[in-house]
């Protein structure tokens, strides 16, 4: 898929920087944290309920890291 998709685009698409935004997607991808280590980061920064959240359960690439800073 990472060879790939940049590849298709860059045959099919209008504009050839399609395949360099692609290729930029995929790097983004891999360089990703865990979602549990946004949590723990979070929480080791003196965040207070720290979580990750949903709001379509199924779908958990929309999701988002919620958390309370705690009274100084």
């Amino acid at each position: 898929m990472r060879g790939f998709v940049p590849l298709l685009s860059r045959v099919i698409g209008a504009d050839r920087e399609t395949a360099r935004l692609w290729r930029y997607y995929w790097d983004t991808i891999e360089a990703c944290v865990p979602p549990a280590s946004v949590v723990e980061t979070l929480k080791s920064a003196g965040f207070g309920d720290a979580r990750r959240y949903s709001q379509m359960r199924n779908v958990t690439i929309f999701t988002e890291f919620q958390a309370t800073r705690n009274p100084v």
